[in-house]
Order: structure tokens, then C-alpha cells, then sequence
């Protein structure tokens, strides 16, 4: 933070898995935040971290009507510029300097690794609160994993961002041409199927977009099917000059999130060349007889799509779906 970093990375002891046993490709800080408040008592880092973060902040982290929200990442919340020894916190050891507040990462709790990943995530979202916009957490014991990360398209590692969807929101009208010309290139392709203006407008409540500087870069459309407890993602498309970011697994999150506060259990795709993209992130090939009834009646059967469904992990983020919707600032996106 002292360096004014905007990306950090750090090597942990293993990888940062779901409930699943998925490896967790991000995380907004109030995720990271709620999971480290979680397990606060296994971990002395995150307890440390706990008693850091002001009492106003505990407040403002809880979701109301409208609104989830984390205070702005600077460093006066916590009352003074923090100084950290060795990179993270305060103090070589585990505790806290008696005149400064902050966590310290070593000690017995590095030597035992008894709580894995806690001192380094906590770490990671005590630095995007005071300013730093994203940390990498690497997995150590795979092989290569610092090349894998900075030259792979879709990264190895767990990303902590402190505003992870940061430029994603429902569309608006204006939207329609942006949204026009990120598709166009996949439907010139043969990857999405054309859809005419008319068609795009009557859909366009159902997209998200994600805008940087003015423009429509990514955008993805969300059509649920409520008897069925299911969602279809369609039109899901990145702009080719932005692709490559880590943004397709960002908007895919989103979209999941958004489903999960809808009361939408399954997530389900039709594709004919990004299976395997769908795959790495949890989707299954499924049956078309899985699909929803009145899907299939409108499923074109000569493209000869293939289907994959994805069971979707209850939210317990407590980001409630007012949340999806920030209008402003840009982010640096990818694609699929």
C-alpha cells in the first residue's frame, strides 16, 4: 500500500476451493470479507483482521432493501495510514503493535498452516480496503504457477478485487447498438445465432453489460425459467480487443449471483463451440429432455447445439440483487 500498487500477488499453501471443491476464480471484497468474518475464530490473522475494520464499516457491510455495500477502499477508514514490516501488517510475530492498528501474517500460525489460505486472504482484503484494486493468491504447489498466472488467458489463481464488478449493469436502450457490435463477430462466426434488433429490444431487460469509458464491451443475457427453478445464459460475448482479462469468469459470476438472488437453482447453456469453456467453470453436459419445455419448442435442432446445466451454489453473500447494478466507472474486461 506504501507503494500506492494498484495489483498485488502473493504464493499461498494450496488452493482457495468452494464448497464444491471448485477452485474460486474471484472474489468481490464483501465475499472475501464475509468469508474471512466466517471463520474468524480458526484463524488468529482473521480474527486480527475482524478487530481492524472499524465498527461503522461491520455496519455498513450489512444488505438492506436496496444496497450491499463496502466503504470505499482508502486508507483513512481506519483512522492512519498503515505501515507494514515484511510486506503485510503490523509486527514480525502474530500480534498488534500496542500504539497502531493492523494483523501481522507469521509466527505459529505459518508454521502450522493449520488454517491455510485465512492469513493470506485476509491480508489480501485488509490491502483492497486501504486502496490496492486487486491481489492474486497463487496456489505454491502447483508447478509454474506464477508463469501459469501472468501468461495464461484464464489464470490459475484466486483474484480478491475491491470492486470486483466494478462497470457491469442491466442495459439500458441505450445500450443496444454497443451490445450489436460486441455479438457481431461471434454471429459472423457461427458461435451465436443472429438476433435482429427487434429481438435484442424486446430482450434487453434481460442483459447485463459491462462498459468502460463510455462503451459496451461485454454483455450477457439472463432468461429465467421460474416454474422450472432454471435459467438459460445466452448471448454471452466479450469484445475481441478485450479479451484474455480474466472479465468472461467475472461476468459468469455475476450472471450466477444474480440467477441465485432470483431463486434459480440451475444455470443451463446451448453451444456449439465454447463447451469447454463452460466446462472448466462447472457446466455438465446434459440431455435435451433437462431443458425447460418451452425452450425447447423454440431450439433450433439444425445447429446441433450441445447443452450443459450447472446446479448453482446457494448465495450466502448476502449481496442482494439491487447490488448487480453499479452505472458507472470501467473496468478491463475478456472474453470467452
Amino acid at each position: 500500500m506504501a507503494l500506492g500498487a494498484e495489483k498485488l500477488i502473493c504464493v499461498i499453501d494450496g488452493p482457495i476451493l468452494d464448497e464444491s471443491g471448485r477452485r474460486i476464480r474471484f472474489l468481490s471484497l464483501q465475499d472475501a470479507d464475509r468469508l474471512i468474518r466466517k471463520r474468524a475464530k480458526q484463524s488468529e490473522t482473521a480474527a486480527n483482521y475482524v478487530k481492524v475494520v472499524a465498527q461503522e464499516d461491520l455496519a455498513s457491510l450489512a444488505c438492506d432493501d436496496s444496497k450491499y455495500t463496502v466503504p470505499s477502499p482508502n486508507v483513512k477508514a481506519f483512522g492512519q495510514s498503515p505501515k507494514f514490516q515484511n510486506g503485510v501488517g503490523f509486527d514480525s510475530g502474530n500480534g498488534f503493535w500496542s500504539n497502531e492498528q493492523g494483523f501481522a501474517i507469521g509466527g505459529q500460525e505459518r508454521a502450522s498452516r493449520l488454517n491455510s489460505y485465512l492469513s493470506e486472504l485476509a491480508a489480501a482484503a485488509f490491502v483492497c480496503r486501504g486502496g490496492v484494486q486487486r491481489v492474486h493468491l497463487l496456489d505454491g504447489t502447483t508447478g509454474g504457477v506464477l508463469l501459469k498466472e501472468l501468461f495464461q488467458r484464464d489464470g490459475v489463481g484466486t483474484m480478491v478485487a475491491s470492486n470486483l464488478y466494478e462497470g457491469m449493469r442491466m442495459a439500458r436502450g441505450t445500450d443496444l447498438q454497443g451490445i450489436t457490435q460486441v455479438l457481431l463477430p461471434l454471429e459472423e462466426s457461427g458461435t451465436l445465432i443472429k438476433r435482429t434488433k427487434e429481438e435484442l429490444l424486446e430482450a434487453l431487460d434481460s442483459f447485463t453489460v459491462v462498459e468502460r469509458e463510455g462503451h459496451v464491451i461485454a454483455c450477457a443475457g439472463l432468461f429465467p425459467f421460474s416454474e422450472d427453478k432454471c435459467g438459460e445464459i445466452a448471448a454471452f460475448a466479450v469484445s475481441p480487443e478485450c479479451r484474455g482479462q480474466g472479465c468472461g469468469d467475472k461476468l459468469l459470476d455475476y450472471i450466477e449471483k444474480k440467477a441465485s438472488s432470483l431463486g434459480l437453482q440451475m444455470l443451463f447453456v446451448l453451444t456449439t463451440r465454447m463447451a469447454d469453456w463452460f466446462v472448466r467453470r462447472g457446466f455438465s453436459e446434459c440431455s435435451i429432455d433437462y431443458i425447460p419445455e418451452e425452450r425447447r419448442k423454440k431450439i433450433n435442432i439444425s445447429r446441433r447445439s450441445k447443452y450443459y446445466m450447472k446446479k448453482l451454489v446457494p448465495d450466502k453473500s448476502g449481496v442482494c440483487p439491487n447490488a448487480f447494478a453499479p452505472l458507472d466507472n470501467s473496468t478491463s474486461t475478456c472474453v470467452l
